[in-house]
């Protein structure tokens, strides 16, 4: 009989046992045998961050390599007063079913509200509340609610401790979006002049966070945006 290795047990008693799979092995388990197969912590424990990625990289004999790079926002930021809603919808309470036939608000692009979402975050970052929050801090990267959203509203965007980003996804002409919703992004470009780090694509404003210089300029973009769809975070 082979004997395990004592360290996937000491990896196992660190690591916070919840089996989200967000470091890219079915489980806790799974991911402490192939770090200690192959004396590596992979993406790392994305939910014990930095502390239990050293403490695993420490019981491997490794520097530890963990930074937290990326979190999700999700790019619609209307809530339920903002949304336009004449659609009855009287099927099953999911986001998947209601996007199927359309679901209860009249724009084709935004978030539906049954919270599918909330129902896979392994860590709890994700709360409804007449719209959809992210807690940028407890979010972990996995990207399971940019796999899950139907309408595909969630978007990884680069760590840093102010996040700025459009919250939006509406691609139709601007006076079609003001029909369905108030928060809508218009496609003014009005966020394009002021920083060149915005910039439009299908009637849509994006933020290019490579070319981000003056963040003091994103702010005045975010006053100056006429449906304030522009949303700063704290991180």
């Amino acid at each position: 009989e082979v004997e395990e290795d004592p360290r996937i047990k000491e990896i196992l008693e660190v690591l916070p046992q919840i089996n989200c799979g967000a470091c890219g092995f079915s489980g806790c388990l799974a991911y402490a045998q192939n770090a200690v197969k192959e004396c590596n912590i992979f993406r790392g424990c994305l939910p014990g961050g930095k502390e239990v990625n050293e403490k695993v990289s420490k019981i491997l004999g490794i520097e530890c390599s963990f930074k937290k790079e990326k979190v999700v926002v999700c790019r619609c930021g209307a809530t339920d007063q903002e949304k336009r809603e004449t659609n009855i919808y009287q099927g099953v309470e999911t986001c998947k079913g209601a996007d199927l036939v359309g679901g209860r608000i009249n724009c084709l692009y935004g978030c539906l509200g049954f919270g599918d979402c909330i129902k896979v975050c392994p860590v709890g970052a994700i709360t409804l509340d007449e719209r959809i929050y992210v807690d940028i801090k407890k979010c972990i990267g996995c990207g399971k609610c940019v796999n899950i959203c139907p309408r595909h509203l969630f978007e990884f965007v680069p760590l840093s401790e102010k996040i700025y980003y459009v919250a939006c996804s509406n691609h139709d002409k601007g006076v079609d979006t003001k029909k369905v919703c108030k928060r809508g992004c218009i496609g003014c470009g009005i966020c394009t002049r002021i920083n060149s780090s915005f910039y439009l694509k299908d009637n849509l404003s994006y933020l290019d966070y490579k070319k981000i210089e003056k963040y003091s300029l994103l702010e005045v973009a975010k006053d100056k945006c006429p449906t304030k769809c522009i949303f700063l975070v704290d991180a």
